[in-house]
């Protein structure tokens, strides 16, 4: 891919949270915040509970059990006794729970997984035509917010990066032929690759096979 291609398979940018009403937007998403960090905290401590990946469960349950119980003793007795240590726990497992909640970002996709989708894409405008037009592609991506921003030489570099083949005259059907285009034979190779068989007769070693498996380019 040259310089000039670079962003040819690029995502549209992500608008910011909350746009016009940021400070609503941040309150709303802090309960949810919260509770999935305190769903993520629970899990984790029924995993240690159940001793998952212990080597021997069955002697580890018991004991954390018992722990549990006991510490769940000392905080009621603790809690009647001194309020304000209660309410300093609470505060601090508000805050792991905040911690543990932090939205993890998406995985970005890999180039195989955007050229995957413009594939996907062009499938999805054949239809069940035989072909399509090159410029009913163009118009077509070009009105999604993701190729927007891209003219018709950037489509079609982005068409010829993922591996499709642009017809300089096609039939789409009996009216509509003589146009460049993309065939439907293409986009399911594409889609659909036929694995290549290995020789079935061995080769001694020192000598050239008589046929090879893959065609030279």
């Amino acid at each position: 891919m040259t310089e000039s291609e670079d962003d040819t398979l690029e995502l549209p940018p992500v608008p910011e949270f909350g746009n016009g009403r940021p400070r609503w937007a941040a309150q709303r998403i802090h309960p949810r915040r919260l509770a999935r960090g305190h769903l993520i905290q629970w899990a984790r401590l029924r995993s240690w509970t159940i001793a998952t990946g212990h080597p021997s469960p069955g002697t580890a349950i018991p004991r954390r059990v018992a722990g549990l119980t006991a510490a769940s003793l000392l905080a009621w007795r603790t809690g009647h006794q001194q309020p304000q240590l209660l309410a300093l726990a609470a505060g601090a497992y508000a805050i792991t729970a905040w911690r543990d909640g932090r939205p993890v970002p998406p995985t970005p996709p890999t180039e195989e997984e955007l050229r995957r989708r413009v594939v996907l894409g062009v499938q999805q405008l054949l239809a069940d035509d035989p072909a399509v037009f090159v410029r009913d592609v163009y118009d077509a991506f070009q009105a999604r917010p993701a190729a927007a921003h891209l003219d018709d030489a950037r489509l079609r570099a982005v068409l010829v990066q993922c591996g499709i083949t642009i017809h300089r005259s096609v039939r789409v059907s009996a009216d509509k032929t003589g146009r460049s285009g993309i065939k439907a034979a293409d986009i399911e190779a594409l889609l659909s690759p036929t694995p290549v068989e290995a020789p079935s007769e061995a080769v001694d070693a020192g000598q050239q096979p008589t046929e090879e498996a893959v065609d030279r380019a």
